[in-house]
């Protein structure tokens, strides 16, 4: 109960500080860098993600080509195994300059968990597909369609009204055919990298899909609480609907 309540403090701490200006400007200090380095720090961390650049950097003998499946396979294993407060931290650390956006959006190593090497984009719709036919990567996407779901009607603009919920299934979705990333190094705009070339009569369809990252408001906001402190009320209420308490 301790651990769970401890994990939720933090989401709520991250989601409010990811987006409050005084944060970013804190000593002036590459935030991405400082997460990589707390990461460093912890023994677990460190020896993880070492292992998933290692695996997605490395080429398959002959070839120009990483290994993709080992790169996300080694990609799931950090983010399930290092705790959220060091795991988080790396992937959704504030940036107010490019240099801080490169080393955030390189994070994942996206030369090989997010694009393919000949640098063709795939038709969303037959990520989609691909994706269904894998019962982890449908199972993610599925949390990922429904806890980031946009709703104008709530304060977090999630039409669970949980940001938690939804920053922890699309940091589920990397490491699958579906994985994200940023888009470039200067906003933390994301995509999928895939387009709608080719969708025909499901052309709509395949927007909503790709829109469901690139004009989210639930994924966009990150936070019930943007740009200022949070009270203990602030946090207990963050708490509360990320469903940690029951009250």
């Amino acid at each position: 109960l301790v651990t769970s309540w401890v994990s939720a403090l933090f989401i709520c701490l991250l989601l409010s500080l990811s987006q409050s200006s005084s944060f970013m400007q804190l000593d002036g200090e590459n935030q991405c860098l400082k997460a990589a380095q707390d990461c460093g720090l912890y023994e677990k961390c460190g020896s993880l993600r070492s292992e998933y650049v290692l695996a997605c950097t490395k080429r398959v003998p002959g070839s120009n080509r990483c290994n993709q499946h080992k790169c996300h396979r080694a990609l799931r294993r950090f983010l399930e195994r290092v705790p959220e407060e060091y795991s988080l931290s790396v992937l959704f650390c504030p940036c107010t300059n490019t240099l801080c956006g490169e080393r955030r959006r390189k994070t994942i190593v996206p030369s090989c968990s997010y694009q393919e090497m000949e640098g063709l984009q795939p038709n969303c719709l037959h990520q989609q597909s691909f994706c269904r036919r894998d019962d982890l990567c449908r199972s993610r996407l599925a949390d990922f369609l429904s806890n980031c779901q946009p709703s104008l009607l709530t304060t977090s603009g999630c039409l669970k009204d949980s940001a938690g919920l939804c920053l922890r299934a699309y940091a589920g979705l990397i490491g699958t055919i579906m994985t994200p990333n940023y888009i470039s190094n200067s906003s933390a705009d994301v995509s999928l990298w895939c387009n709608c070339e080719g969708s025909g009569n499901q052309w709509q369809d395949c927007l909503r899909l790709q829109r469901m990252f690139t004009h989210n408001t639930c994924l966009r906001k990150y936070t019930l609480y943007t740009g200022h402190t949070l009270s203990f009320d602030d946090v207990f209420v963050c708490i509360v609907s990320d469903g940690r308490i029951n009250t």
